[in-house]
């Protein structure tokens, strides 16, 4: 792992706040906003065992346990678990981390080969990322900014 990727990973485990997404936007300091830009720091496999909607366990890497020291592949509770996307990322120089699940996962991961094919990498592009509403259920959009933040 070079210096920048340490740092990156570093700084996402210290400082990153989680988002939480709603049909009304992704909350950002109490406000909800339908499209967003972000710089990527880095992604992977994630994990997270809800229980009453809420984290009763969760891996950063899809492995380890974050609270237990057990591997998740050893873990009688996995299947319940929820797979997941992390995405390390910062808004206005501020770091947080986003926890996709399946749709939204989905999406990311065409972007990430889409600018892959265009011989950039994630980490090195402006990223929008927009709400979509589903009613019931909400999924993110990723495609490339031109940098500038939309409310």
């Amino acid at each position: 792992m070079g210096e920048p990727e340490l740092f990156r990973e570093i700084l996402g485990r210290v400082l990153a706040r989680y988002l939480t997404v709603r049909p009304e936007g992704i909350v950002v300091d109490d406000q909800p906003l339908k499209d967003v830009t972000a710089r990527v720091l880095s992604f992977g496999a994630a994990r997270t065992l809800y229980r009453g909607r809420r984290p009763a366990c969760r891996s950063l890497d899809g492995e380890n346990a974050l609270e237990k020291e057990t591997l998740c592949a050893e873990c009688p509770d996995r299947k319940h678990c929820t797979p997941q996307v992390r995405v390390d990322l910062t808004m206005d120089d501020r770091p947080y981390r986003l926890l996709l699940s399946y749709s939204s996962a989905r999406n990311f991961l065409v972007y990430a080969s889409e600018v892959r094919r265009a011989g950039r990498s994630v980490e090195d592009v402006v990223t929008r990322i927009r709400v979509l509403n589903r009613g019931s259920w909400v999924k993110l959009r990723f495609s490339m900014s031109d940098g500038r933040r939309k409310e």
